[in-house]
């Protein structure tokens, strides 16, 4: 018959005490970064990016349509 093998001590099997590991945990959470508020748009910087974003959006669509066309082919009929 096997011989029942002897149970390790804590400090070999690297298990910790629920104290310490609160500990370790809290220290952890404390140390983390803080995401930083986002500032809200004012409406001139919002009235400038919509503006923005349709002058983008026509200038794309124009370059499309430039790509797509046969060349020789007017826009006006």
């Amino acid at each position: 018959m096997a011989k029942k093998a002897r149970k390790k001590s804590a400090a070999k099997r690297g298990k910790k005490s629920k104290a310490v590991k609160k500990a370790k945990h809290a220290a952890k959470k404390k140390t983390g970064r803080k995401t930083k508020k986002a500032k809200h748009a004012s409406i001139g910087q919002q009235l400038s990016s919509g503006y923005h974003i349709v002058v983008d959006t026509v200038t794309g669509t124009e370059k499309l349509r430039k790509k797509l066309e046969k060349p020789g082919t007017d826009e006006t009929e």
